[in-house]
């Protein structure tokens, strides 16, 4: 795995691994270094510029610059800055500083420093430059302007400048909410609708300037860079990076000829600690292999590229380096595509190429970024079925605004991920996750598509998204399928149970394949079953030869007229649930025989009587009848044939 993402890291220019790079939230503050190594402390030589998300626009030149001289001085993780075991300061460099205001008085840590009797953030600054000093390199002012930054905290210089930038914004804050209070009052007062949006305008122009100078609150940060080129920034990080990135040093080779360092891996280290078939079971040593210190600062940068969403999720790593290869990548560049994006782009003229390479799936957490699946994929297949897609008929006669329901062909993948797969296993958002934590509680009602989700999840997105054809088969779609319609059933939901039956005549053959051509399909049963009631109706059907399928599909009939028949408030799909809990023949018809009974004060037609006749007189060969609820349920929900012929009633 590792090797897969370091050779894809390397391919990425650093223009694309800087996408969607943006600043801490916060104030950033630039000082200018004099050729002495001296800091410039005067107000007009700092530069200063505030982030915040909900700035819209281009960014400040400053914060530009800013956010790359960020980059390579932040820490791996607050488990490994200079600053424990406080851990305020996220920083890891001898020429810039970064906390959060939470630390500073009045801020929420500073007080909570005080009822505990911990030093507060002042107080530390002393530790942290003793072990940034570690990080400098042979550079003169380098080292006389780290001498001179570190004084400017000891010496509390940083306060100073921090007041007077706070001063400043505080005034221009106050201006500005004098403006917008005048410019609503106006806009209260003014008719004219020209003049008004005009007003309105101007407003929101404020309210972003207003954004710019807000006060700074807690979570805000505040970064203090001095004003070195990124190259240099790089170089004293690195040195940090060299022993940080490895999981502990323990290991750690010496440098050899070239410089390199090897030793442990951090990187995703406990990617298998929840799959144990995928460790080692028998091995003698603890170390399961090293790397150097620049596949580590590779695999770093990949992890830093990952939270910003200029890559697909899942992402597709090919192996082997080709013109394709280089498109793809390109792609990246040009927008944030999606996996779907990607395909939909480049699967028609490039289907050939849609090959042996490795998916990536991962999420992003408060913990950082977490590995959900990484796989080979030998051959991806996007299309489906033969010219023109896979159809779905409308067996079961449903109606959308009043008109029977089209449905439009499923040609590839990702349709019936969307219509067919999703749509079975889905919870009460209409929404599948296919890596979160399970929550019952979004299942509501819905047990047993809860049990759906849980079982086939995984099976479905590989399925879709890895072509693994062999973890959806007719079994497990036949279970997700009734599993929906038991809910359904519960739920009282006839659209939903017409819609899965449609689904699943339609789409039998498809996932039920066999190395046989089948001269029969379920479609085909479905009108067998239909025709066998008529016929009993006509008094013509060949009784002799009957099967049990064509029973389960007349006692559906049978049971949907009766339960018409009911006076009951209760006009739920819910009286059906007693027929669809039982396993023998016997009980089954006994069930249908009281219902009969308890409705005998009605008037029954002929048609009734006649499949009735069939139906209490059969004697199945399945020993199991639950096997037969799918021509039940086709018969329950089929147009009902026993109320179609007027002369026969």
């Amino acid at each position: 795995m590792l090797t897969e993402l370091i050779n894809f890291t390397e391919t990425l220019s650093d223009d694309f691994k800087s996408l969607g790079l943006n600043p801490k939230e916060g104030l950033h503050v630039l000082l200018q270094v004099n050729e002495d190594g001296s800091i410039a402390t005067k107000s007009e030589t700092i530069r200063h510029s505030f982030y915040s998300k909900k700035i819209k626009g281009v960014q400040h030149s400053l914060l530009e610059n800013c956010k790359q001289l960020q980059e390579n001085a932040w820490c791996v993780n607050t488990n490994k800055c200079f600053d424990l075991p406080m851990k305020a300061i996220h920083t890891c460099s001898p020429i810039c500083v970064g906390f959060k205001r939470e630390h500073l008085e009045g801020g929420v840590k500073y007080d909570a420093n005080i009822k505990k009797g911990k030093p507060q953030l002042q107080e530390r600054f002393e530790s942290y430059f003793e072990k940034a000093e570690g990080l400098l390199t042979e550079n003169g002012i380098l080292i006389k302007a780290f001498d001179n930054f570190k004084s400017f905290f000891e010496k509390e210089s940083w306060q100073v400048i921090l007041e007077n930038i706070e001063k400043r914004r505080a005034g221009q804050y106050a201006m500005l909410s004098q403006k917008k209070e005048k410019f609503e009052s106006k806009i209260q007062n003014t008719t004219d609708k020209s003049e008004k949006e005009l007003l309105k305008e101007n407003l929101q122009d404020i309210q972003s300037e207003l954004l710019v100078v807000q006060p700074l609150t807690d979570s805000d940060y505040i970064l203090f860079y001095l004003d070195f080129p990124v190259t240099v920034y790089k170089e004293t990080h690195g040195k940090y990076l060299d022993d940080k990135l490895f999981n502990t040093d323990k290991y750690n080779t010496k440098p050899d000829a070239e410089g390199l360092i090897y030793g442990t891996n951090d990187f995703q280290n406990g990617y298998n600690a929840n799959m144990p078939f995928l460790l080692h079971q028998t091995a003698t040593f603890d170390i399961t292999g090293r790397i150097s210190n620049l596949e580590a600062r590779t695999l770093y940068e990949f992890s830093n590229i990952l939270p910003r969403k200029t890559l697909p999720n899942p992402l597709p790593i090919f192996v082997y380096e080709n013109e394709f290869k280089k498109r793809v990548i390109a792609l990246y560049k040009d927008g944030r595509l999606g996996f779907r994006d990607l395909v939909d782009s480049l699967y028609l003229s490039h289907k050939d190429d849609f090959k042996n390479y490795y998916l990536l799936n991962w999420s992003n957490t408060q913990n950082g970024i977490v590995f959900n699946d990484f796989d080979f994929v030998s051959r991806f297949e996007y299309s489906l079925g033969e010219v023109g897609g896979l159809k779905i008929q409308n067996y079961f006669n449903l109606y959308e605004d009043k008109k029977e329901k089209h449905y439009k062909s499923v040609k590839n993948i990702f349709q019936l991920e969307d219509r067919v797969l999703k749509y079975l296993i889905q919870n009460k958002y209409h929404r599948v996750d296919y890596f979160s934590d399970f929550k019952k509680e979004d299942y509501e009602n819905r047990d047993f598509t809860f049990l759906s989700f849980c079982k086939y999840r995984k099976a479905i997105y590989d399925y879709v998204y890895k072509s693994s054809r062999n973890t959806i088969e007719g079994k497990h779609f036949n279970e997700m399928v009734f599993n929906g319609i038991k809910d359904d059933v519960k739920n009282n939901t006839e659209y939903g149970i017409k819609e899965k039956l449609n689904y699943w005549y339609s789409l039998h053959e498809y996932f039920h394949k066999s190395k046989i051509k089948q001269q029969t399909t379920m479609a085909s049963k479905l009108k067998e079953y239909q025709d066998f009631v008529s016929q009993l109706i006509e008094g013509n059907a060949d009784i002799e030869n009957s099967n049990d399928e064509q029973f389960a599909f007349a006692a559906g009939q049978i049971i949907y007229y009766l339960l018409k028949k009911s006076k009951s408030d209760d006009t739920s799909f819910r009286l059906m649930e007693p027929y669809l809990q039982k396993t023998s023949c016997e009980s089954f018809l006994q069930t249908i025989s009281e219902d009969f009974a308890r409705y005998k004060h009605e008037n029954f037609s002929n048609n009734f009587s006649k499949v009735s006749a069939f139906v209490l007189s059969y004697e199945t060969e399945t020993k199991n009848l639950k096997t037969l609820q799918p021509q039940l349920l086709s018969g329950l929900f089929s147009k009902n044939q026993i109320f179609s012929n007027i002369k026969n009633n």
